[in-house]
């Protein structure tokens, strides 16, 4: 592994475990087991870091949810495959995402929160390509292909749902089956798709 990366790796785990501001560049350095010139040969400040490690977690992150649902041909399966793979992922057993402590965007914009702040404004892109890809996935299962309106409100809620699910669970360090339930998600997808 070459410095840059093990620099943003270690970063990027302190960070998502410990909080932007409660980490400082001599913890990470001490960390990573790299000199303070080698760390600024690559990042010229903090800020730069942190988007380094927005980024790499942002193609992590989607990497993983795509291959959740890469084989989801009804909304349902869409709908089950997501909160079945955030289950998991909370239950830390998802080993690429690392141990369960929220969702890194909706940390660290809490830490960043004027809005057209470059940290502020990649947590927003994040959430912006996950919409995206929930909206990419139900957009080509047969039920609906063809309405934009119903996939865009069916993937909003699926996202507004997926949002609480990981709030929930960071904030009372606990799992919630609700949103793994089928009866509940057989009955709620159509409820959305009649609307």
């Amino acid at each position: 592994m070459d410095k840059r990366t093990q620099i943003i790796n270690t970063a990027l785990s302190a960070f998502y475990q410990r909080g932007i501001h409660a980490v400082g560049i001599n913890e990470i350095l001490k960390e990573a087991g790299v000199a303070k010139k080698t760390l600024y040969n690559h990042f010229v400040s903090k800020d730069e870091l942190i988007c380094a490690c927005l980024e790499l977690r942002d193609q992590r992150f989607n990497q993983w949810l795509y291959e959740q649902l890469e084989n989801c041909n009804t909304p349902f399966e869409v709908a089950y495959a997501l909160f079945s793979a955030l289950s998991a992922w909370i239950d830390n057993k998802v080993s690429e995402l690392g141990p369960f402590n929220g969702c890194f965007f909706i940390n660290t914009a809490a830490e960043f929160p004027h809005s057209e702040h470059p940290i502020a404004m990649l947590c927003k892109a994040h959430k912006e390509s996950v919409l995206q890809l929930l909206f990419d996935k139900l957009s080509h299962t047969e039920q609906l292909k063809g309405q934009l309106e119903k996939t865009i409100q069916l993937a909003q809620l699926l996202m507004t749902l997926k949002e609480g699910m990981i709030c929930q669970a960071r904030v009372t360090h606990s799992s919630n089956t609700l949103m793994q339930d089928p009866v509940l998600l057989r009955q709620l997808i159509p409820i959305v798709l009649s609307y």
